[in-house]
C-alpha cells in the first residue's frame, strides 16, 4: 500500500491508515515519522566523500601510468646504469688514470673492483629516491583504497536499513520493533548487480527476497513485530488472519514473490494461498471487503 503525504478530504485516506493523518489548512497531511530516517545531508555527505574517492583513485592512477606495462624491477636496473656521458668519461678517467702520456694500470682485477664499487655507489644513489617515491605512492594507494571501502561500507548499510525501514512501514511492524527488523536483516540482506536490497546466499532464508517478502516469511516467527490485530494466526479484521503483505491477495498480488516463496517453502506458499482464496499457481482472487 502506498500512502500519500497529503490528500485533499479524508474520505480518501486508506481506512487502515487513518490515524495517521490530521487536518491542516483543510487537508489532511500524514503525521507518520520513521525514527532514525536517512536525511538529504546524509546522501549528499556519502555522495561527496565517494566523489573524492574517485577523484583521489584517478590522480593515484595517473601517477603510476608512467610504468605502463613495464616490469618495475627490469625498469629500475635498467635506470640504475644510464648515467650522464660527461659524469661517465670523469670516472673512466679516474679509473684509468689517463693523463698526459695515456699510460693505464696493469692490474685488469683492481681495475674491475673499482669499476664495481662505483656502479654499486650509483646505483644506491639512484635507487634510494625512486625506492622512496613508490613507497610513497603504494601508501597513497592503500589510504585512498580504505576510504573508498568505508564510504561503499557506510552507503550500503544506509541503503540497506532505508529499504528495511521501508518495509518495516508498510508492514506496520510496531516502532518498537524496527530496530530488531534492523539488526537482523542487516545480517542476511546485500545489494545486488543492480544495486537492488535482496536476501544473500548462505544466510539461513531463501536468496534474492526484497525486504517485503522477508517480512512476509517472519511474521509467522516474529509475530511479536506486529500489532496484536495483525500477528499471525490473528484474524481481526483480515478475513481469516491473510498476512497484510501476502502476495497471493488481490491487494498485494505478486508473482515473482509468489514464486520465490513456493520456491523456499511450497507448504508455506500453499497456505499462503488459500488464505488468500486462491492456490499456488491459481487466479487472482477477487479483493476483500474491508468491513468484512
Amino acid at each position: 500500500m502506498k500512502l500519500k503525504k497529503v490528500y485533499d478530504t479524508e474520505a480518501e485516506i486508506p481506512e487502515e491508515a487513518a490515524a495517521f493523518y490530521e487536518e491542516r489548512d483543510g487537508k489532511w497531511h500524514l503525521t507518520l515519522e520513521i525514527e532514525g530516517s536517512a536525511s538529504q545531508d546524509d546522501v549528499t555527505r556519502l555522495n561527496g566523500a565517494l566523489a573524492k574517492e574517485r577523484n583521489d583513485h584517478r590522480a593515484t592512477r595517473e601517477k603510476l601510468r608512467a610504468f605502463g606495462e613495464l616490469d618495475p624491477e627490469r625498469t629500475r636496473q635498467v635506470m640504475d646504469r644510464i648515467g650522464d656521458l660527461g659524469e661517465w668519461d670523469e670516472v673512466e678517467r679516474k679509473l684509468y688514470r689517463l693523463d698526459g702520456d695515456g699510460s693505464t694500470p696493469k692490474d685488469e682485477a683492481a681495475i674491475q673492483a673499482r669499476i664495481d664499487a662505483e656502479v654499486q655507489r650509483r646505483e644506491r644513489a639512484i635507487k634510494a629516491p625512486l625506492e622512496r617515491q613508490i613507497t610513497q605512492l603504494t601508501e597513497a594507494r592503500a589510504e585512498i583504497e580504505r576510504e573508498r571501502d568505508e564510504a561503499r561500507g557506510t552507503l550500503r548499510g544506509r541503503t540497506i536499513a532505508d529499504a528495511l525501514r521501508e518495509a518495516a512501514g508498510k508492514a506496520k511492524i510496531i516502532p518498537s520493533a524496527v530496530e530488531d527488523v534492523l539488526l537482523a536483516g542487516e545480517r542476511v540482506f546485500d545489494l545486488d548487480e543492480q544495486g537492488r536490497v535482496v536476501t544473500k546466499d548462505n544466510v539461513g532464508v531463501a536468496p534474492g527476497l526484497t525486504p517485503d517478502a522477508w517480512l512476509t516469511d517472519l511474521q509467522e516467527k516474529r509475530p511479536h513485530w506486529w500489532p496484536t490485530s495483525e500477528g499471525a494466526g490473528s484474524r481481526g479484521n483480515r478475513g481469516g488472519g491473510t498476512l497484510p503483505n501476502n502476495p497471493f491477495t488481490a491487494e498485494a498480488w505478486n508473482v515473482t514473490e509468489q514464486g520465490r516463496i513456493a520456491a523456499a517453502d511450497f507448504a508455506k506458499a500453499d497456505r499462503l494461498a488459500k488464505a488468500a482464496g486462491t492456490t499456488v499457481g491459481g487466479p487472482k482472487p477477487a479483493p476483500r471487503n474491508r468491513a468484512a
